[in-house]
């Protein structure tokens, strides 16, 4: 197992790591299993304060942490030195919002999304609680099951209860003046092969840094990633420029 999750006595919490043993027999990826960790932690954590068992939670107890993550801060090992002039401010050239120390709805909403998984595990394992304490809001859709196929089964329809709602983002943009800016910027051509190839094809930092040589076509001008999640291999094309800072 890459990560465990540990009670304040130092020993495994058995039934958080059964969890995440099956969920790495289901091809979880290493990263995967860290962010779902981490929110079984903090569930854990919160669980203990309140003095509530893992298998006695509610819907309740579900609605309490969620009003939790949203009141409180992020805990940090260290004071915040340089980044303490920029937190929760915008960089005026991306326009990209500097991280703060609150909980944002996407991380309230992958934690709630990883506590309702954790615990259908374990109702159809025959343990845990008889109802998952992360429930479907079914106000939130008219139309769970429109235009369901009678051959399939039916799934549970609308959001997450208590799940908070994403704001809406707008398209971020640079100029071609800050492009220019930024490429002059970068010390050789390998740092501006690897910036242009990253925005041509749209592939992710990790799967970019993942690249090797044998995964770049250079008469098609194709570069060879692993998609995360699926984990399928894919052929991206990329910029003709990047093959020539190359």
């Amino acid at each position: 197992m890459p990560w465990a999750v540990l009670s304040d006595e130092g020993i495994e919490v058995d039934p958080v790591q059964r969890y995440l043993r099956q969920f790495v027999a289901r091809g979880g990826s290493p990263l995967s299993i860290r962010s779902y960790a981490f929110d079984l932690l903090r569930w854990w954590r919160w669980l203990k304060a309140v003095g509530i068992e893992w298998d006695r939670a509610t819907s309740t107890e579900v609605k309490d942490f969620v009003l939790w993550l949203k009141s409180t801060t992020k805990w940090r090992r260290h004071a915040r030195t340089r980044s303490a002039a920029t937190v929760g401010t915008l960089n005026p050239l991306t326009r990209k919002q500097y991280l703060d120390d609150n909980y944002r709805a996407r991380t309230i909403r992958h934690c709630n999304a990883v506590l309702r998984d954790f615990y259908a595990y374990w109702i159809d394992a025959g343990e845990g609680p008889l109802l998952n304490p992360v429930s479907i809001d079914h106000r939130a859709s008219e139309r769970p099951n429109a235009g369901h196929n009678p051959l399939q089964p039916f799934r549970a329809g609308g959001r997450l209860a208590y799940n908070p709602r994403l704001p809406k983002q707008q398209p971020r943009a640079l100029s071609d003046e800050r492009w220019t800016e930024l490429f002059a910027a970068l010390r050789s051509n390998r740092d501006r092969a690897l910036l242009s190839m990253t925005v041509s094809s749209a592939a992710r930092s990790g799967e970019i840094l993942g690249l090797r040589v044998v995964y770049v076509d250079w008469g098609e001008q194709l570069i060879q990633v692993r998609r995360k999640g699926s984990g399928a291999v894919q052929w991206l094309p990329a910029s003709s420029d990047a093959f020539v800072c190359g």
